[in-house]
Order: C-alpha cells, then structure tokens, then sequence
C-alpha cells in the first residue's frame, strides 16, 4: 500500500493560509504528497477528509450536464449489464436530477452510490450505479464494481482537481486475481473531482481506448452536503 509522510500542520495548509476544516479521516489524505495535497482548493481537501459514520450517510444533489457515449460504448454498456451496469447508460438526460451517497463499509472502505434520473418516459426508475472503494493494494486505493470485477486506481492532482486514473483493471475469482492485458484495456479510464466555488463541485468520467475512441465523455455537477 502507498502511505506519505506528511507533517500535521501541513494536512489542511498552504504558505501563509490559516488552517481550514480538521480532517476526520485520512484514507484519501495519505495517499498525495504534502505538496499535492497543498494543491488542492480546500473545498476539495474539506470533502474528501470527512469521516463518514457508521449508519451515516453523505448526499450530493445535482444535475446531469452532460453523458456522451459513442457507438462501442454502448456495445460495453450492454455487456456490463452483466456486472451491474457501472457506466451510466442514457445519452439523452441532459439536465436530469443526479444524487451521490456516500456511506462506509464494515471492512473500512466507503460504498458510493451514483443515482441517475431517466429521461426517457418508458424507464420508470433511475439508474443506480454502486461501488466500493478499498484503501489497499499496491496504490493505496482500488474500486471494486461488483463479481470481482475492479481496477487499483492512481490518485493524482491535475491542476487543481483530483484525479483517480485507472492503472489496471482486475477479476477476482477462487482466491485468483486475473489481470486484463494493457494492450486490450482502456488508454484512458479517468474520474475527476473539479471545485466549481460556492459549494458546487463538478464529477467528470472518461473512458478512451487506442482502437474505439472516446467510449464515455461525462459530466454532472453537484451541491455539498450540508449539516
């Protein structure tokens, strides 16, 4: 597992900043440097050290700004029915309501909860796409998307977003975790936290690979919780 050291005064801080938010938890907080955890809007910084109860819950409320699939990727959305429907599948919800719920697991990883409103009148209920976060292996953290199916995830900081890129992705059956080859997997599977200011935040998703293009392009903005 990836673990920085990092001194307390820095958890919250940069140069000359009074300190903000205590953190709570410091599972996302462990796994950036103190330089790029420094980069990050303390907006961003405040979210993501927030300890989430046991039988608690965090709920971001938003809208869909936009989802654009191309030709193969809703061939793989069809094929990932299989597995939970992961990716969210409808193109057309431009503007449709968005909900992110955030609560722990008992093995000390958090589930997130992706709500999706349908646009079209014959869906009667909204997509929910479930996953588990685990702060383990051999980047400090991995999603888990359900029959074992998951990939170890790289956290960076782009600009003054974080980042959660794909490094590989895996299949965990009979005690055996099978790794999907790098010449057939994604060239790019990319999440992004982006701070928009006045308690709004952006959640950006991007799947590209070498031979079918831009399979997912998406964007949904989103309100914090607040208590």
């Amino acid at each position: 597992m990836v673990a920085y050291r990092f001194e307390e005064a820095e958890w919250n801080m940069r140069p000359g900043q009074k300190p903000d938010t205590p953190i709570g938890d410091l599972r996302f907080r462990r796994l950036f440097t103190n330089a790029d955890w420094a980069q990050l809007p303390i907006a961003v910084r405040t979210r993501f050290g927030r300890k989430v109860a046991i039988g608690d819950a965090l709920v971001y409320r938003g809208h869909v700004e936009f989802n654009r699939v191309n030709k193969w990727g809703k061939l793989l959305n069809g094929a990932l029915r299989l597995v939970g429907a992961p990716l969210p599948l409808d193109t057309q919800n431009a503007g449709a309501a968005a909900i992110v719920t955030v609560t722990e697991a008992p093995d000390g990883g958090q589930i997130w909860m992706r709500q999706y409103a349908r646009q079209d009148s014959k869906q009667m209920f909204p997509q929910v796409i479930q996953s588990a976060k685990r702060f383990t292996g051999t980047t400090g953290i991995e999603e888990h998307i359900g029959r074992g199916i998951g990939m170890s995830l790289v956290p960076l900081v782009e600009g003054n977003e974080l980042v959660f890129r794909a490094k590989d992705i895996f299949w965990d059956i009979a005690g055996l975790r099978l790794t999907l080859p790098k010449w057939l997997g994604p060239k790019v599977l990319r999440a992004g936290h982006e701070e928009l200011g006045d308690g709004t935040f952006a959640f950006t998703l991007r799947l590209e690979h070498k031979w079918f293009g831009t399979l997912l392009d998406q964007r949904v903005w989103f309100q914090d919780d607040v208590k």
